[in-house]
């Protein structure tokens, strides 16, 4: 019965895991389809234009994530 409980409380932790994640899960791969919706319609506009527009996203991309995991100056005044 203890074996039974411990497992219902795991399954309990693993789903607020779960419906905590989802939402920035879901959001991320809605980013990630509509810039491939914009980088295949500019494909079928001129093609060398998308791989401008495709790294101009990346470059955007990368500069929004670094600026999100590098740490914060502290206030030491």
């Amino acid at each position: 019965m203890r074996f039974v409980s411990a497992a219902a409380r795991g399954i309990g932790r693993a789903a607020a895991v779960a419906i905590a994640v989802v939402p920035a899960l879901l959001r991320d791969l809605v980013g990630i389809a509509g810039a491939g919706s914009i980088v295949y319609g500019i494909w079928q506009i001129y093609a060398p234009a998308a791989f401008i527009a495709g790294g101009i996203m990346l470059t955007g991309a990368a500069l929004v994530l670094a600026r999100r995991a590098s740490p914060r100056p502290q206030d030491n005044a």
